[in-house]
């Protein structure tokens, strides 16, 4: 499935979710997460709040994003949102760390 050229902008001006699709699918691996919508949810919620530059605000737009401008197999539910802030608190307290570093099955 090609994502939505709209969604992709909006997704790569976000900090930690805009960096590297190689980057993000070695992260797939390197925590044991799969593909599935809320895995995909954890991982997006950990890179960003990895990523020294995001604040609330852009949780906000892509919990927004992700709720309603996805595609509607592609969307978020309210489950994938919460797991998704959780992930973003736990990348926050992991930010000083490389991502090769932090425990692979933390998330």
């Amino acid at each position: 499935m090609q994502p939505d050229p709209y969604i992709e902008f909006l997704e790569n001006w976000i900090p930690g979710i805009g960096e590297d699709t190689d980057l993000h699918d070695e992260l797939h691996c390197h925590f044991h997460l799969g593909f599935s919508i809320n895995d995909e949810a954890k991982l997006l919620g950990f890179q960003l709040g990895h990523h020294p530059a995001s604040n609330v605000f852009h949780v906000l737009i892509f919990i927004i994003m992700s709720l309603t401008i996805y595609p509607k197999d592609y969307r978020n539910s309210l489950s994938d949102v919460k797991d998704f802030y959780k992930a973003y608190l736990l990348g926050k307290r992991w930010q000083l760390v490389s991502y090769w570093f932090i425990p692979r099955h933390i998330l």
